[in-house]
């Protein structure tokens, strides 16, 4: 996956839901199908991960967003699709 690719999140962390009670700040399963573009695509620190810049504000979904870089997620690779 490269920079500046659209995206699309089809699970997160391989699953399709959250199975535990989590603080709904940690429920990123909320996120699967929304899309965004990735800004980042290798940082020793997350490998196998990119970070995702989200078209959707985190913070009114009531989200964690703690990242430098607001509405951004460092996703698994495999949790996403390319979209055209």
């Amino acid at each position: 996956m490269l920079e500046n690719q659209r995206v699309k999140l089809k699970s997160f962390l391989g699953a399709n839901s959250n199975n535990s009670d989590l603080d709904e700040r940690e429920n990123y399963w909320i996120l699967i199908g929304k899309t965004g573009k990735i800004i980042e695509s290798k940082n020793e620190n997350f490998e196998n991960r990119v970070l995702v810049l989200f078209d959707d504000n985190l913070d009114k979904l009531n989200l964690f967003n703690h990242n430098p870089i607001k509405n951004s997620l460092w996703i698994l690779t495999t949790d996403l699709e390319i979209v055209e």
